[in-house]
């Protein structure tokens, strides 16, 4: 499995998230913004994983149509051009 390192990292920010806020919250403390600011921690993670994940499917794609990564196919710049008609 390529994504083992990112779901690590993602339990590993759940479980300090988690225990962060039972210790502030044991304290009277507010966590909204922690949690949200938690959240958004996550989401930048998870799209930018995504680009890497989507960039080496397309280094994958192309070193198999021969193409350099710049380079679009055929069948892409057909597909762009009929979509702009």
């Amino acid at each position: 499995m390529r994504t083992n390192s990112f779901w690590t990292t993602v339990e590993q920010l759940a479980c300090i998230t988690v225990n962060s806020c039972r210790v502030a919250l044991s304290q009277g403390q507010e966590t909204l913004t922690f949690e949200r600011d938690q959240i958004q921690r996550l989401k930048d993670k998870c799209e930018h994983y995504l680009r890497v994940l989507d960039e080496e499917r397309d280094l994958a794609l192309n070193r198999g149509n021969g193409l350099k990564p710049s380079e679009k196919s055929c069948e892409e710049i057909s597909h762009t051009t009929s979509e702009k008609q």
